[in-house]
């Protein structure tokens, strides 16, 4: 009876076992179709790629052997990746040896060009930013020009290696191109002299009043330590804030980001995290500082249209963090990882991976069309702008909060806690630089003057001498005339201020270097002095926050007031 009586009831763990091993057995019967059909999918997809490399190697085979003319191996190879390629983004590139070996030279060497950073965008060469202090920089040349015409050819559909085997030269030679610019209605020609392009990140680093100043101009491996020498240096002069000078930036290492980041944040503080289709994409990357931080003096950030990449991972994590405030325009948007993978000993191919998130989530990217999907020429209304150019304002963007709660923008690139225009060239002032004008008359003027002052002026009597000297350069009338200008006394009086400060900065370069020039330039930098203007008024980054939060709430304010105008205007005309 005993024995019946256990046989019925069997112990406790005895039953959980056996209902764990029925729901085991159940999930595994649910799963394993769902499995197999994953399975099946992989190695149909596998077999879709076999099947795919058989025809292209096929049709290869038959053009190069079959083709009534005799063609390039190579060149049909490398249009067909191209042609891959151009389905993807604009950052996924092929890379020949002449292409990967520039990669290189962008974070460690140098080379002789013109000091700009391109990329092809609507059909041409394009202008992402011009390399602070290069040629090409102080002929006025912008980001978002695009070079229609290099020594008389046509650049349509140049891929960037075609561009740059034609830019890059010996140093002192000369390159005519052709520059188209949204607002203007025709190419402006330049004549630019190639010269020594080093790549350094931090050019510049002193002391306005007691505001430290840093310009970053790309990261490299040793940006990081740059900065770090200019900081100790600038704390040593008593800073009581700093300005960190981003702008016309088009980034760099992912890792001297991380490390610039650093300098500010604390340890275990997040600075960006990655996500892509892969799993081995998918990373986080945190502070983990090497040596103190500079978190004790107020700091802003400075960002524009051209300030890219790595650029914006730095803004992006100071201002998630409270750590600075970031101030300018709306950033680049290159929010996408790139990988490079080596195909052989020369060559290699870079690949879009991963795209980039700030701390709160924001994702850096901004969308942009491929060729094919630009719209037609009947569609165009905003000077045939990508639709991603076309700044998105400010109140529709998506929100999203910092570490103490502050709203911060989405919806591609950096978008700072407040906004400043930015002054460009005008049209005399391209066609004046363009003929360098400025420094040939500071060389003259120095070879016939043994001792010039920093703080040199120029008198009326001097500057009559320039107009004289200006009137006769060779090619002004046709540089001014490309912007139905002619030369007269009347046009240069209404820019006598710029042409007075060009000879400084010119003869300030010629006596004393580089830096004394840049010092002359920024005496006309609205942006740089309206965040000066932002230190008096604010003695602390919660001052410079609550700014912050004060312009935004008044700027919102406004915008709402501007589109119900726009809106009962509306109503009123229908």
């Amino acid at each position: 009876m005993n024995a019946s009586r256990r046989t019925r009831h069997a112990p406790r763990w005895y039953t959980v076992a056996v209902q764990r091993c029925l729901v085991l057995g159940l999930l595994l019967t649910c799963l394993l179709p769902v499995a197999l059909a994953e399975e099946e999918e992989r190695v149909s997809r596998r077999q879709q790629e076999l099947d795919a490399l058989e025809i292209l190697g096929a049709v290869y085979d038959k053009i190069i052997w079959n083709y009534v003319d005799e063609v390039d191996p190579d060149a049909i190879l490398e249009a067909g990746i191209n042609a891959m390629l151009g389905e993807l983004d604009p950052h996924s590139q092929y890379l020949p040896p002449v292409s990967y070996e520039d990669l290189m030279m962008s974070t460690e060497g140098e080379f002789g060009g013109l000091g700009i950073t391109i990329n092809v965008r609507n059909h041409y060469p394009t202008v992402i930013s011009p390399i602070e202090g290069t040629p090409a920089y102080y002929m006025g040349i912008r980001g978002g020009d695009q070079i229609v015409e290099i020594e008389g050819q046509s650049s349509y559909d140049f891929t960037s290696r075609d561009a740059v085997k034609l830019l890059r030269g010996p140093p002192g030679s000369q390159v005519d191109i052709k520059i188209a610019r949204p607002g203007v209605d025709e190419p402006i020609p330049f004549t630019i002299t190639r010269d020594i392009i080093k790549v350094e990140s931090v050019p510049y680093s002193f002391m306005i009043g007691d505001i430290g100043y840093i310009r970053v101009q790309n990261f490299a491996r040793t940006t990081a330590d740059e900065i770090k020498e200019s900081l100790d240096t600038l704390e040593a002069q008593q800073m009581r804030g700093l300005i960190l000078d981003l702008r016309f930036n088009p980034g760099g290492l992912l890792e001297a980001a991380k490390q610039v980041s650093e300098l500010f944040l604390d340890k275990g503080q997040l600075l960006v995290f990655t996500k892509g289709r892969l799993r081995s994409q998918n990373a986080s990357f945190y502070s983990d500082p090497r040596g103190r931080v500079f978190n004790e003096v107020p700091t802003v950030v400075l960002l524009n249209g051209s300030s890219a990449s790595a650029s914006e991972i730095v803004a992006a994590a100071l201002q998630d963090h409270d750590s600075a405030l970031v101030v300018g325009k709306t950033s680049f948007g290159k929010g996408s990882v790139q990988t490079v993978f080596r195909l052989n000993e020369d060559e290699a191919l870079k690949l879009t991976t991963a795209r980039y998130y700030t701390p709160s989530g924001r994702s850096i990217h901004k969308d942009r069309l491929r060729d094919d999907e630009q719209p037609a020429d009947d569609e165009v209304t905003d000077l045939q702008q990508d639709p991603a150019e076309l700044e998105i304002p400010r109140h529709e963007k998506e929100q999203f909060h910092t570490d103490m709660g502050r709203i911060v923008y989405g919806s591609g690139g950096v978008t700072p806690d407040i906004e400043i225009e930015q002054d460009l060239l005008t049209n005399f002032e391209v066609a004046v630089e363009r003929d360098y004008a400025l420094f040939s008359y500071a060389v003259d003027y120095a070879a016939a003057h043994e001792d010039i002052p920093e703080d040199f002026r120029v008198s009326d009597e001097m500057f009559a001498d320039f107009k004289e000297f200006l009137v006769q350069r060779e090619n002004i009338e046709e540089y001014l005339g490309v912007f139905e200008l002619a030369p007269s006394d009347s046009l240069f009086d209404a820019n006598s201020e710029f042409l007075r400060r060009g000879i400084r900065r010119e003869l300030a370069r010629r006596v004393h270097g580089p830096e004394a020039a840049y010092k002359v330039a920024i005496e006309a930098d609205t942006q740089l002095h309206e965040v000066l203007a932002l230190f008096d008024e604010a003695r602390s980054l919660a001052d410079l926050l609550a700014l912050a939060e004060q312009w935004n709430a008044e700027h919102l304010e406004q915008m709402a007031i501007e589109s119900a105008e726009v809106e009962e205007a509306g109503v009123t005309n229908r």
